[in-house]
């Protein structure tokens, strides 16, 4: 859209030209938003979505350590690494 309007973003919010209604029209629109957001939020069901989301992200994460970890042979420690480091594993 900035590309549309040749780079110009006061042309995109038309405030140089100070339209009112325009300002009226983007203001209710805002507050619609908002609106529809709270109201949202306060249903509790994004909320659960968001936790099932990390929840889930959590899992894939650990799996994917754990996959790394048994391929370097289980290493039990810092030590065990640094060991197979300078033995040229």
């Amino acid at each position: 859209m900035i590309t549309a309007a040749g780079g110009d973003d006061q042309r995109l919010v038309l405030l140089r030209e100070r339209r009112f209604g325009h300002a009226a029209v983007n203001l209710v629109g805002a507050v619609a938003v908002a609106f529809v957001l709270v109201v949202n939020l306060s249903r509790g069901e994004p909320i659960a979505s968001l936790v099932a989301a990390v929840a889930i992200a959590a899992v894939v994460i650990a799996a994917v350590l754990h996959r790394r970890w048994v391929k370097a042979g289980r290493p039990r420690g810092i030590r065990d690494v640094t060991a197979e480091a300078e033995a040229g594993h």
